[in-house]
């Protein structure tokens, strides 16, 4: 007891610094050993996130990588796709110009006159090439619907011939007038390509009874049949009208004779047609002495060839009449 005491007397002799410094220290490495046991697990599972962080951005880096390479070979397939489509559209050309060569190869071995036009009969051999001699090989404007301004559109973006444009997809077609302007958006181009076959194959009577049921290129329910555009081509170039009040195409009706016959009804060369030789002289006489001298006996077969669209007939006929007179 008396030990204790004198140690208690000693301990507390201290300073009373000494002892606070003590006890600061203690307390002190007590803290820090709590810490560092609560610090330590936090420390390893930041490290176990960066390091997880860090792989999935290498991830990343990875697959950027990869998507850019994806990329790069889109672009290339994208760069054959147009190479080959324009090879295509240069084959279809070929394709149509050796047809061409073909066509006008057997009109030379067959005599054919190449000024001379059978719409009735022609069809993919023959004949064909006179139409090609009148309006050109691969005028996209025999199309119904395609005018100067969207051939040039076409031709432009590589549909140069009928083969060419016979391939085009509609998708594309469409594309090409949207990219145009608001002006071309309206034109549906989706009888295109049928058309511009027929007249790569050389099909002109399926092409003309085909645009027959199309209005304005594209295609009706067949409830009317309107002119063929290349036989209103074929007309122009021939020098005739394609307007079917214009009688003066008939040899023999000048204008002042189309004024009599339209005041007396007949309006149109199916009119014409369909008058009696009687009934057109008996006109004739009722408008006076000097009316009686001409001859009407041709008139109602030209019209019946103009109104048909027989064109080379009705020219061969023209040929043979004498003042619209038929001599036999």
């Amino acid at each position: 007891m008396q030990f204790d005491i004198i140690f208690l007397d000693t301990f507390l002799g201290l300073p009373c610094w000494l002892l606070w410094l003590l006890a600061s220290l203690l307390s002190g490495l007590l803290g820090y050993l709590i810490g560092w046991a609560q610090y330590k697990p936090c420390c390893d599972k930041v490290e176990e996130v960066e390091e997880e962080a860090r792989r999935l951005h290498a991830g990343i880096t990875d697959w950027e990588a990869k998507y850019r390479e994806l990329q790069y070979r889109r672009d290339e397939l994208d760069k054959d796709n147009t190479a080959l489509r324009a090879s295509l559209n240069q084959c279809e050309a070929d394709k149509a110009a050796l047809n061409a060569k073909i066509l006008t190869t057997e009109s030379r071995s067959r005599s054919v006159d190449p000024g001379a036009l059978a719409f009735a009969d022609t069809g993919s051999g023959g004949g064909g090439a006179d139409y090609i001699a009148l309006i050109g090989l691969d005028n996209l404007q025999i199309i119904e619907g395609i005018g100067p301004k969207i051939e040039q559109l076409l031709k432009n973006s590589g549909y140069t011939s009928w083969g060419a444009l016979a391939a085009a997809e509609y998708d594309d077609l469409k594309k090409v007038l949207e990219d145009a302007g608001p002006r071309y958006r309206i034109h549906d181009p989706k009888s295109w390509p049928e058309q511009a076959r027929l007249a790569a194959e050389g099909k002109w009577d399926e092409l003309i009874q085909y645009q027959k049921f199309l209005d304005a290129g594209r295609e009706n329910t067949g409830d009317f049949e309107s002119d063929s555009k290349l036989e209103k081509l074929i007309a122009k170039k021939m020098g005739y009208s394609t307007n079917p009040n214009d009688l003066k195409i008939v040899e023999g009706i000048g204008p002042k004779i189309e004024g009599l016959l339209h005041g007396a009804g007949i309006q149109t060369w199916s009119d014409l047609a369909a008058t009696s030789v009687d009934r057109l002289r008996e006109i004739l006489a009722e408008a006076g002495e000097r009316y009686r001298l001409a001859d009407p006996t041709s008139w109602p077969k030209q019209a019946e060839l103009a109104a048909s669209g027989n064109w080379d007939e009705l020219k061969e006929y023209q040929d043979f009449l004498s003042g619209g007179k038929d001599p036999s």
